[in-house]
């Protein structure tokens, strides 16, 4: 579930790199000002500043890595990082983890939710609060980081650390996909269902009666905010997220796959997507389907560039009070509930 390399080369060839100390085209490991935190994979963070805001964490999905919060968007607008930066947060403020190495990173298919990772990224919120010194974070997660940040934070118990969560694109029902490879498939482990023996294992295979997967299913991850003090905020791209409806059929209500339930404390869920939808036919084969596989994100908003495109929306949503589409101010382009 990552850019393709050669779009990921061609931006890095049209547009200047980040205006911050973070910056997509540097190296995986760019923690600074005596920030240590443990994370054997590299991320960023730190610097010779003193944090005033809430610090923010982001957390990659599969296949991708935290620098690439830094990553140019499609309409010229500043990058997610570079955006916080302009809105007044220093780099005391803004942390990124990579939860997978760059071996995992290469093999998406191959990657779940297990308690390792967990604990990498639940550590990773205690590291920022002792470096930052605040008694709280805000997250901001995609995709795949979306449950493994939500299964972190139940399994730790830290929810009364987390003030603010933002879930861009997130598989929160499972993917309609994994129907087609199965729920035990040894070439495609990501689409697993829970473990037998150990039920903190388990991959994106939608939960039913005769697949056991509870957390995909009524009153899993879509329930967390349930007696909560934590704001939720999500933002997806609906029919044309190629990832969480990449299947050329079953695709009615796919796009819910990244919202939570209703909630008082579920403040407001953006669909920003636009352009091909996923299932939309390709005229051009030379990816060897019939099928488009970037649907919103070949011609608008899809998958990554829900992530890529939005961070005015996910400032929006982390420090002003905006409930629904109010959080859609600024933006400039296709936004709604």
């Amino acid at each position: 579930m990552k850019p393709t390399l050669a779009v990921t080369a061609l931006l890095s060839l049209l547009l200047p790199a980040s205006l911050g100390a973070l910056t997509y085209q540097g190296g995986s490991n760019q923690f600074a000002g005596g920030f240590q935190p443990t994370a054997p994979y590299g991320g960023f963070g730190g610097g010779n500043c003193v944090a005033t805001h809430t610090p923010v964490v982001f957390l990659h999905g599969n296949g991708d890595e935290a620098k690439n919060f830094d990553l140019p968007t499609s309409t010229g607008a500043a990058s997610v990082y570079d955006a916080f930066r302009a809105a007044g947060y220093n780099d005391c403020e803004l942390f990124g983890l990579n939860w997978l190495s760059s071996t995992e990173r290469s093999l998406p298919q191959d990657n779940y939710h297990q308690p390792s990772k967990a604990q990498l990224i639940s550590d990773f919120l205690w590291d920022v609060k002792a470096y930052t010194g605040s008694s709280q974070v805000d997250v901001v997660s995609h995709s795949l980081g979306v449950t493994m940040a939500l299964f972190a934070i139940e399994d730790a118990g830290m929810w009364s650390s987390v003030r603010r969560f933002i879930g861009i694109a997130g598989g929160m029902r499972g993917l309609p996909s994994c129907w087609w490879v199965g729920y035990a498939n040894a070439a495609y482990p990501t689409c697993g269902s829970q473990n037998y023996f150990n039920s903190d294992i388990f991959g994106l295979y939608p939960h039913s009666w005769s697949t056991w997967n509870p957390r995909m299913g009524d009153g899993g991850f879509r329930d967390y905010p349930a007696g909560k003090s934590t704001s939720f905020y999500t933002i997806g791209a609906d029919i044309h997220d190629e990832v969480l409806c990449g299947t050329a059929s079953s695709v009615s209500g796919c796009g819910t796959s990244a919202r939570f339930d209703s909630r008082s404390n579920v403040k407001s869920q953006l669909d920003v997507g636009y352009g091909t939808t996923a299932t939309g036919l390709d005229y051009d084969l030379a990816d060897w389907s019939y099928f488009n596989l970037l649907g919103g994100d070949s011609d608008g908003v899809g998958h990554y560039r829900a992530k890529n495109n939005t961070g005015k929306l996910q400032i929006n949503m982390l420090t002003t009070s905006c409930t629904g589409t109010g959080c859609c101010s600024g933006y400039g382009d296709v936004c709604g509930n």
